[in-house]
Order: C-alpha cells, then structure tokens, then sequence
C-alpha cells in the first residue's frame, strides 16, 4: 500500500494543526508498515525523510493565494501520476483539484479540518474556491474524514449519501520531567495563548480585555503570522503599554513544555477551530482552559463545560474579561478545573486509535477497489 499525504506545509512542531496530525499519524502509520510519502512546501521542508516519513519538497510561491493553489496543482498532479493506491487530501484548498486523481484512476481520501470558507482572512474569491474544495471533497472522494464531531454533523447532515468518517485529532501524553519556566515568569502567574496570530483566533480581542484587568498576572502570546505581519505587529501595538503582555514568537520542544506545564491556564478566543490542538495539548496536561464556546471547545470540554474550564461568548468583550478575572482570582478553582479537563482529554484522544483508524480507512478503501 502506498500512500501520498497532500496538503501540509511539513513535518514537525509550531507549523500549524494540520501539521501536527500530519506528524502524528503518518509517523504512526509508516512504523504499521505503511509506504507512505508527505508532500510538503519547500519554503517550510528541505529534508528527504522525516521520522522514515518519506518527503517530496514542492517548490511553490512565497505569497498568500499563490503557495497554497500552485503546492496543490504541482503535487497533485505529481502525485497522481506515480504509483501511489490513495491520495490522502487534508483541508478544502487542496480538494478543490481532488478530481484531477480520478482522472488517473486513484482512490482519494480527504480530511476536513475546518470549513475553510468561514475563516476572516480569505476575500470573497478565495472563500468562494474554498467553497467549491468542500463540494467537489465530497464529490470526488472516496471517504470524508472529519476530525470534529460539529463538522461530522455538518457533512452528514448536508451529504448524507455520502461517506462521512468522525476520526478526531489527538494529543501527546506529556512524560513526568519537571520543567522550570520560562525566563521571567513564575509558575501559574501567566496565562497562556499558543497558536498561529490570525484574526479568526481572537488574539485581538484577548488583548482588549487583558488590557482592562488591573492585575499582575502575565498574558503569554505564544505564535507567528503568516506571510504578512500587519496583524501581528497590530497585536503588539495594542499590548505596547502593558508590560505584562508578552510575545515569545513560536514556541516548540523544550520550550514549549516550559509555557505549558507552568501556566495558570490556557486562552483560545477563536471564533472558528476545527478541533484545536493547542487546547487538547494543554489540557492534557492539566493546563485550565479558558476557551470561546464554540462546538468544537466545548466538544473537547464535554456536556458540562463549567465543570472543565472557563467558556464565553466568542463576540463578548464583557464575558472574555470576567472568564479571565475569575480565572486570576480563584486559583484553586482554576487548578480543579484543569484537572478535570486533564482526565476526559487523556481518556479520548490519543494518537495510536487515530491512526489505527486511519489505517483502517485505508485497508477498506483499496480492498473495495480491488487494489
């Protein structure tokens, strides 16, 4: 069985989510005995081999619209002229070219992170592309996975004909070290945003209302842009007056388990997630969320989300600053809180199921095909 993987930026941590279940799983499958290639953008990937992941490095535009539409028709295109049994597809952009596989005869596998065409960063003709992605993903592929179950309600619902998998993302068990933190900080005296600076994540509005705090309690953003920094260099200038404010770029290894085995809790403000790794990450740690109450946080936190974290209104300025402020003032709640989010994270996600699921999909979908 040989397996092309098309649709990330590389291999590795502080890349992005999609990344990050891309380096999971395909490391997972691989040791299953999976041949199994990544086809990645040279501007984030120079290396052959990743882990015994095979890599194919495409070479593409350094811009906003034009990587990942010209990444997408190379490697597709490339891919689906080589011997490969199945084109697995991560997020709309690429799925838009998903039927140019079919068209070598290929069996295709895509996987829904999101609905793309809902994110504030894309114009009306690239939410308008993203839109086609989702319809010709579901036309085209041989199974849709979605790794929330919001977005495997919303395909079920809207294909029911089709075949919609749920197969959700997964976390990393963190090992027993002890890692003091970082330079300047003290252990639960900051609170900890980590993620890519884009507007849909909200870092904007968390500032607004960190800013209206009168407190020592540190606010950690913990992340980069892409490819124009306007909006992060407008994060920093909101946060310029307050010194408790801090922006330690992307964090990954070592560092990264510094910021979260020693925050008081974590921060997500997005107003849209597809399942987010970064809170399944620091709850499995014990890390409190204090997360937008969108499907997928709260499909994270469960049915009685009070009793795992600290939720809002994704809109409300109001309800983001009392989230904090009750955070910041009950420091023992917030420790109980981030306990229990610990135990129902650890007991549901985990990254050998997920991949064993995946390699299910795959064994099912070549035999069907008579592969």
């Amino acid at each position: 069985m040989k397996i092309a993987i098309i649709g990330l930026r590389g291999l590795g941590d502080g890349l992005g989510g999609v990344e990050k279940v891309v380096t999971e799983t395909s490391t997972r499958l691989v040791n299953q005995g999976i041949d199994l290639t990544c086809f990645c953008k040279e501007s984030y990937s120079q290396n052959d081999l990743y882990s015994n992941v095979k890599l194919i490095n495409i070479k593409t535009l350094n811009t906003k619209h034009g990587e990942t539409g010209l990444y997408a028709l190379k490697a597709i295109i490339k891919a689906s002229r080589s011997d490969f049994n199945i084109l697995h597809l991560h997020a709309l952009a690429s799925s838009f070219l998903s039927w140019i596989p079919k068209l070598y005869g290929k069996n295709v596998i895509t996987t829904i992170h999101g609905l793309d065409w809902q994110r504030a960063k894309w114009g009306y003709i690239a939410r308008s592309i993203l839109k086609i992605g989702e319809a010709f993903a579901v036309t085209f592929s041989d199974a849709i996975i979605c790794v929330s179950l919001s977005l495997y309600t919303y395909f079920k619902m809207r294909y029911p004909r089709k075949r919609i998998i749920y197969i959700p993302n997964g976390c990393d068990l963190p090992d027993e070290n002890e890692y003091a933190p970082p330079a300047g900080l003290n252990k639960d005296g900051y609170i900890l945003y980590m993620g890519r600076l884009v507007p849909e994540k909200g870092a904007h509005k968390l500032i607004s209302a960190f800013n209206a705090l009168n407190t020592d309690c540190k606010l950690v953003i913990a992340g980069g842009g892409t490819f124009s920094s306007k909006y992060e260099q407008q994060l920093k200038e909101m946060a310029s007056h307050n010194p408790n404010i801090i922006f330690p770029g992307i964090i990954t290894g070592e560092s990264k388990e510094q910021y979260l085995r020693n925050a008081l809790a974590f921060v997500l403000p997005s107003e849209i997630e597809g399942l987010p790794i970064a809170l399944l990450e620091s709850s499995c740690r014990g890390i409190c969320p204090i997360v937008s109450a969108i499907p997928t946080t709260v499909e994270i936190l469960g049915d009685w989300t009070i009793s795992r974290g600290y939720t809002f209104d994704p809109y409300s300025l109001k309800q983001l600053r009392t989230a904090l402020e009750t955070c910041i003032s009950n420091p023992q709640l917030t420790k109980e809180l981030g306990q229990r989010a610990r135990e129902r994270v650890r007991s549901l996600y985990n990254w050998d199921l997920i991949s064993s699921s995946i390699h299910e999909i795959y064994n099912d979908i070549t035999s069907t095909s008579g592969e």
